[in-house]
Formats: C-alpha cells, structure tokens, sequence
C-alpha cells in the first residue's frame, strides 16, 4: 500500500504576494473599485482577431497601427513581468434631469462623459498607486496608461480578473458591471497572478439586437464605422441613415450597456468627481449653437466630451434639432446654413431643415442653393429640399387595403420613456409612459422585451432612452391590478398613443369596446367606414400598443376563432374568461 503523507504543505508567501495584498487592500483609498494583477507575456492569440478586424475595415482610425505594440507589453529600461490593471465605477443615473420643453429642446452626453473628464480621475489614481509602490519598491519600473498606450485595455482587464470581455465589447464586471473606467500599468515587479473570471454573456444578445445601427456586427466584435459612439466623435459628414440614428446624442451612446442585463441595479455615486451635472450633461441645445471656443471650453471644458472640441458638438446638436422637428430651430439653423464658415455645419444643417419642414426651411434652403458654393453642401441642399417635398407628399399618402404609408410620429423627437413592471393573472408586464401618458405595454418583463422596447422607442421616440419610475406608473398599474382582481370594468388612465393616422382611427374604436363584449374585424372595419379594409384593421389591431386597457382581446375572427394576438393567444383567451366573454366554439359573431 502506498504511504501517503497527510501533511499540509503550503509555500512561503513571497514579497511580491504580500505587496499584492497590501495594495488591494489600499485601493479603495486611491479611489479605485477593483484592481487585479496578470503576467505581462504577449496576447498573442489577440493578433489574429486585431488583423481580421482590420481587414474588415472595422477600426476607428484611433488605435495604434502596430499590432505588434497592441499585443506585446513592453517596458523602456526594463523587461516587463506584470500587467496591473485598475476600473473605476461611474454613475449609470442623473438624478431629475432636466426635462425638454417646446423650443428648448437638450441633448445628451454618453455617462462616460459626466463629470469630469475620467483621463485625469483615473491619472490621478494611478499616481497615488504609483507612489505606493515606488515607496516600497524604489528600484521598480512602471508606466502607467489610460487611453495612451498601445495595449487593448479590455484585454488587460480581462486577463487580470477584472471582468469578462462581453458580446457588447465592453469588460464586465461581476460587482461593478460595465460602468467602468479602465487603466493598466506595466512593471517589472513579478507579481503574481489574479484569476480571470469565468462569468459570460451565455445566449443574451440584447445588446447585438439593440445597436442602433447594427455596429455590433457578432458578439465581441464592433464596426467602429457603424458605432453612433464613435461617429458622435467625428468632425466630418455623416449619412442620413447615421443622423437620424443619432437621435439627440451629442456625444457617445449608451445603448448596449444600458440594455445589458449585467448592469440591472448598477448605479455608482461614491465618486462625486464622476457624477453627473445636469445643465452641462444634458444641455440645450440651440445655445450650443452661438457657443465660441472659448465658451465651449468654459461649459465642457472638464468633460470628456471636449477632447475633439466644438465642431463635433455643434454639429451633432443640428442634427439633434433636425431629429426634434423644432420648428423654432428654424431661423437659428438658417443662420448655420446661410453664415457657418464650416461646410460640415452648412450641409447638416441643411438636412435638418429638411427633417423640419415647412415653408420657412424651404424658403432658406432656397436662398441657400442661389449662393451655396461648396459641392458636398450643395448636394446635401438638393438631397434635402428633395427629401422635403417627397414628404409632403408622403404625408397625404394613403391606400384603402393597407392604409397609410408614413407614419405620424415616425423618427420624431428622441424623448425619455419611463418604465415600470407588474405581475398580473397573465405574467410579468412592462409599462412604459411619455411624459404626456402611457404609451406601451409590452408582455413579459424589461429584462426580457428590452430590445423589442428599444426598436418602438427608435420607431416611435426617436430612440429616447429608457429610465424606471414606479412613480410615474403608478396609477396604470393600480388600474390593471383591479381590472385583473375583477374590480374594474373600465380604465380611467392618461394615454399617449403613437401610431399612424389609420391605427388610432382603429385603436379609437377599439376603445369603445366594452367590457364583456366582442367584435369580428369586420364589424371595426364598418364602424370606420373602411368595410374592405379588413386585413388592414386586423394589422392595426395586432400592433395596438396598450392591449388590455385598449382591450384588442375582445376582436375575434367572425367564426369567433381567436387569431392574432400580440400577447399570445392563451392569454387573449384568458383576459376573454375574466370578463366571461369567451364564445362557445364555431359561435358566428355579428358583422
């Protein structure tokens, strides 16, 4: 039998292992949230994928071109050993910010932007931590990076147990989420190794099917020429696919972390140099306009948002006004079009005129094209005077089997949608209201139907982000809690319905559907007056955007079968038996 020897064995810790100790244990008081340590051996497996993305013409043009540099750490007098690499949370929230009113109509800066510029906080942490070393260890070689070296930061952070890299590009951090900060040092000092964390994104891809313009092109992998982030950064033209996607962001995008369940309850506010100041990171936006070098740099001069100056800004703000439709916008943009010495100015601004409309900014734009002497900004005048008329005509559009063809409120005004959840007799709902009323309810829970909210807001609110307020939905969940009780036949709640012409002349008759009863699509196709327009009525009622407090569950097929419900049709059935109104089967229903 072999003998085996029971004794624990464990090495003697060294002093790289107990500096390790010593310096996550101070962190916190560099103003540091998690740091972690990793070899300092080259991401060779990372050149391949930098390649590919290079190939591919996925690069912004910001990264180092030598990917050797990007994938082999390296020090100036010494041979590197270890990797330290530091995140600092920022604030996912503004508390009451600022609202947007006719004719003062704000922007928005991404959160990594709020506050001061996060260059200088994550600096100044690293210098503490770079102090803290060089006092134990005077002879150490470290240089400290934060968006100025070579190295991909977020594969630093990954290999130093940090976080995971997600499918949205961002590291993750299982505590702090994705509202991080990065920087990494290189040194000498062969300290050893944190363990990488294992946690991944699994099969969510809510943020690749949230993207506004599709730049996540696969899981960890970024279009930089698609990403709204990264062209809000640019100084040049951008398309009219990409301007109307900007919405009303003048710098970054927040979506795909917004979205990302990981980030569900993460919100920061121990650093106060982070957070956000609500007139400088939600500002308005026709100020911005008259803004000189100078006054820009007094207002966003200490924000991240500054780095790429005003150019970028004051033209991402006559976009956001274009978006807006602001009608009050007209002769200040006018002014832009017929005055700015900048081309890039001249032709946005052309194109909002055109988003706005009307015969103000058809009259400028006229001017403008008898002196317009630029070819690109004469262009983007006649794509623009062009895109004005066939507007108009659209406007008046309309076909009896389908209905009309634009939309009301289409690519309108980015606005804020407030949400909240409920659990009914028929699962989880999510609530979203506009400042005017209600405007969604979707079946299943935020989490779950996020990237389906997202794609209405981009459809029907100009892409507004989602902010939660049980407050706000209070009153419409009261409502439903006593309709799914038996307590409440009829709903007394503020609506803000966003549809074509035609589906709220439909929504409207459904409304007046009352409780108990049943309809065919035939009988709500004569009572608009649209007797062929049946299939068109059955589209309408299937897109209704409030089921249940505008009961499209109480529109059957006239053999009284339950078809096309958004819902489910379990569910439809189940709202048909609390109201006692399920027919009997093969029940013909009155046309």
């Amino acid at each position: 039998m072999t003998n085996i020897n029971h004794t624990a064995y464990a090495p003697p810790s060294s002093p790289w292992e107990q500096l390790k100790r010593e310096i996550k244990e101070a962190a916190a008081d560099f103003g540091i949230d998690e740091i972690g340590f990793a070899s300092a051996d080259p991401f060779v497996s990372l050149k391949s994928i930098l390649q590919n993305h290079r190939d591919l013409g996925y690069e912004s043009g910001f990264e180092d071109p030598d990917l050797d540099k990007r994938i082999t750490p390296s020090l100036p007098s010494a041979e590197p050993a270890s990797l330290i690499s530091i995140a600092v949370a920022y604030s996912s929230k503004m508390t009451d910010p600022p609202k947007n009113e006719p004719g003062k109509y704000r922007g928005v800066l991404s959160r990594s932007s709020w506050g001061r510029d996060y260059h200088h906080v994550l600096r100044e942490a690293m210098g503490k931590l770079e102090a803290f070393i060089r006092e134990r260890v005077p002879e150490a070689v470290l240089e400290s990076m934060v968006d100025t070296g070579s190295l991909v930061d977020r594969a630093v952070a990954q290999r130093a147990g940090i976080g995971f890299s997600a499918k949205n590009c961002c590291v993750i951090s299982p505590k702090w989420g994705s509202w991080i900060f990065l920087g990494e040092m290189v040194t000498n000092i062969p300290f050893p190794s944190d363990t990488p964390v294992t946690e991944d994104c699994g099969d969510c891809t809510l943020c690749i099917d949230a993207c506004p313009t599709g730049a996540l092109v696969g899981p960890g992998q970024l279009n930089a020429q698609r990403c709204i982030s990264f062209l809000t950064q640019t100084k040049g033209y951008l398309t009219d696919e990409i301007m109307r996607k900007v919405g009303n962001r003048l710098y970054g995008c927040d979506t795909c972390q917004v979205i990302c369940p990981k980030n569900k309850g993460k919100h920061w506010t121990h650093h106060e140099d982070l957070l956000p100041v609500p007139e400088k990171d939600r500002p308005l936006l026709l100020p911005i306009l008259d803004m000189t070098n100078r006054e820009f740099k007094e207002k966003f001069g200490e924000s991240a948002a500054a780095w790429r100056g005003r150019k970028p800004i004051q033209r991402n703000a006559v976009i956001a006004l274009g978006n807006y439709k602001d009608k009050s916008a007209v002769p200040k943009l006018g002014e832009v079009l017929l005055n700015d010495p900048r081309p890039e100015l001249r032709g946005t601004a052309a194109w909002s005129l055109g988003r706005i409309g009307g015969e103000e900014a058809l009259n400028i734009m006229n001017k403008a094209i008898a002196s317009e002497q630029d070819e690109k900004v004469r262009e983007m005048l006649g794509e623009a005077k062009e895109q004005l008329q066939s507007q108009t005509k659209a406007n008046t559009a309309e076909t009896e089997s389908e209905g009309p063809k634009f939309s009301a409120v289409l690519n309108g005004e980015p606005e804020t949608l407030y949400y909240d959840e409920m659990q009914s007799k028929i699962g989880p709902l999510t609530l979203c209201a506009t400042e005017k009323g209600l405007c969604l309810i979707e079946f299943g829970s935020f989490n779950v139907k996020e990237a389906v909210l997202q794609q209405w807001s981009r459809t029907w609110c100009g892409g507004g982000e989602f902010e939660h307020n049980d407050e706000r939905l209070a009153e419409a969940k009261r409502q439903l809690g006593e309709y799914f009780a038996g307590q409440r036949k009829e709903f007394d709640v503020s609506l803000d319905l966003r549809g074509t012409p035609f589906q709220l002349q439909v929504w409207t008759t459904l409304a007046d559907i009352p409780y108990g009863e049943i309809r065919s699509y035939g009988r709500v196709a004569n009572e608009i007056k649209r007797p062929k327009a049946i299939r068109a009525v059955s589209g309408a009622v299937n897109k209704n955007p409030v089921p249940v407090i505008i009961p499209c569950h109480r529109v059957l097929e006239s053999d009284g079968s339950l078809t096309g419900y958004r819902g489910g049709l379990e569910n439809k059935r189940q709202l048909l038996i609390l109201e006692d109104a399920l027919p009997e089967r093969n029940t013909r229903i009155e046309e």
